[in-house]
C-alpha cells in the first residue's frame, strides 16, 4: 500500500499534456508536484501552444493530505484527500487579464501577477470554501506517480453542473464531491525530479 514517503519529492509532467475540454477545445499544460510530510504543493502551468513557449495562465494550490484505503475501482491506486488551504492564479496572457478583470470587478489582476483567490474562487478557480477538498486517486508505478481522471461519464455529470444559472465556482462543486472521486487514471504521468 502506498505511504507517505513513497510520495515525498518534486514530482514533475516529462512532456506537454494535451487535455480536451468538455467543450472540445484543447489545453496544453504541465504539472508540478510537491509533497513534503503530509503538505502538497500543486502548479499546472497553461500554454496557448503545444511547444509551451506561450504561457496562458498558472494555477496554484496548496494544502495537506490524507492517504485512504486502497481504490475499488483502480488496482494498485490509493484514494487521497486533498484539503485545499491555499490557491493562486496567473493571468500570462493580456486577454485573460482583461477577462478576470471583467468577471471580478472587485480585483485588479495584472499580468504576471500571481492572485490569491483562496477566498473568492475565479472564472479558473473555485474558492476553498466552495472546494474544501478535492477526492482523487494516485498510484505509483515504475517511478511515475499517476493521479485520477473523470470517466466520460463523470465528466458529463460534472459538465452538467457548470451549465445553466449558476455560476462557475457553484458549478465546479462536482469535482470536490467524494461521488466523483476519478474512476481511471490520467494517461500522463509524472516523473520523480528530486
Amino acid at each position: 500500500m502506498l505511504k507517505r514517503e513513497d510520495l515525498r519529492g518534486n514530482w514533475q509532467s516529462p512532456v506537454i499534456e494535451t487535455i480536451e475540454n468538455p467543450d472540445g477545445s484543447i489545453m496544453f499544460i504541465k504539472r508540478e508536484a510537491v509533497f513534503v510530510d503530509d503538505n502538497w504543493d500543486i502548479f499546472i502551468r497553461a500554454f496557448l501552444d503545444e511547444e509551451g513557449k506561450k504561457p496562458f495562465f498558472t494555477i496554484h494550490a496548496k494544502g495537506n493530505y490524507i492517504l485512504g484505503e486502497e481504490s475499488a475501482n483502480l488496482t494498485g491506486a490509493v484514494t487521497v484527500d486533498f484539503n485545499n488551504r491555499a490557491r493562486y492564479v496567473t493571468a500570462h496572457q493580456k486577454s485573460l487579464v482583461d477577462m478576470l478583470n471583467e468577471t471580478s470587478p472587485d480585483e485588479d489582476w495584472m499580468l504576471d501577477l500571481e492572485h490569491d483567490v483562496s477566498t473568492k474562487g475565479c472564472i479558473l478557480v473555485p474558492s476553498i470554501e466552495t472546494c474544501p477538498v478535492e477526492y482523487d486517486v494516485v498510484k505509483i508505478q515504475e517511478e511515475k506517480i499517476y493521479f485520477g481522471d473523470f470517466t466520460a461519464e463523470q465528466k458529463e455529470d460534472i459538465n452538467k453542473l457548470t451549465q445553466g444559472n449558476q455560476s462557475p465556482s457553484e458549478g465546479l462543486n462536482g469535482i470536490c464531491s467524494t461521488d466523483n472521486r476519478p474512476r481511471q487514471l490520467i494517461k500522463y504521468p509524472m516523473i520523480k525530479i528530486v
